[in-house]
């Protein structure tokens, strides 16, 4: 380890040197101070002199010397980092011939086999139909040519779809073209209700409309509007005859005679 040397001692030590000399030259002057002692001090003050001139020309040089570095202790136990393990498997891939080479992309989602449709359309949005019966309704098509596309959209609605397609049904058709909606009347399958929705409409219907078709619905034990046709037809022929549906008829066809449209 080198020990640096400060300017001031250097002085000091200088001062001293030439205080020395000049008491040596002071003593050699003197008759009574022998000659031996003399040159014996003057070789040690020498020793001493050639020694701080190697000791200054030392310090100059370590002096412009760098710095050094700070000594950096070393961890025998250096922190970790937390691992993080990603989960997610990275995606297939699946190699596609393009001309010449392979190219590797991630795999899609398959397509969609028709047995699925269902759950695929559930998914996206349930109230397309609306948007669907609204164009049919709101565009600028003769009203029959607006039926013919409810009835055709029909089948593929929802329960809550055809309920509103009867509506509109129901306010498009003629009577010269009630028929077919007559037949929807009389479906026990279909739900309640669209079967509400055209029950009501026949109400507004002619006679001649109304009164058979509520005959076949009171018939039809399976209809979930047979009691209610049935009290609507007594209603109107002021009597009831049971599950005698002759009787129904006949009557019904009297009554119709008194009561034309």
């Amino acid at each position: 380890m080198m020990m640096n040397t400060s300017p001031e001692l250097l002085l000091v030590g200088a001062g001293i040197v030439v205080v020395i000399i000049a008491l040596g030259v002071w003593l050699g002057t003197q008759k009574w101070f022998p000659k031996a002692l003399l040159l014996v001090v003057g070789a040690i003050f020498g020793v001493i002199v050639i020694g701080g001139a190697i000791a200054f020309f030392a310090a100059r040089s370590t002096s412009n010397l760098p710095p050094a570095p700070p000594t950096i202790a070393e961890n025998s136990n250096p922190p970790t980092r937390p691992v993080q393990i990603d989960t997610h498997p990275p995606p297939q891939l699946a190699h596609v011939q393009e001309s010449n080479r392979t190219v590797e992309r991630p795999f899609t989602n398959p397509p969609v086999a028709p047995g699925n449709l269902v759950v695929v359309t559930n998914t996206a949005n349930t109230n397309d139909w609306e948007e669907k019966i609204d164009d049919i309704v709101g565009s600028d098509d003769p009203d029959t040519n607006k039926v013919a596309k409810l009835y055709a959209l029909f089948p593929t609605l929802p329960p809550d779809g055809q309920e509103e397609a009867a509506q509109h049904l129901s306010n498009l058709v003629d009577d010269e073209d009630y028929a077919p909606l007559g037949e929807m009347l009389k479906n026990d399958k279909l739900p309640e209700g669209v079967l509400d929705e055209l029950l009501a409409d026949v109400l507004n219907r002619p006679n001649n409309l109304k009164l058979p078709l509520l005959l076949t619905v009171a018939s039809d034990e399976n209809h979930s509007k047979h009691d209610e046709a049935k009290d609507l037809l007594e209603l109107y022929l002021g009597d009831d005859y049971g599950t005698d549906w002759n009787s129904w008829g006949q009557h019904m066809t009297n009554w119709m005679k008194e009561n034309p449209d």
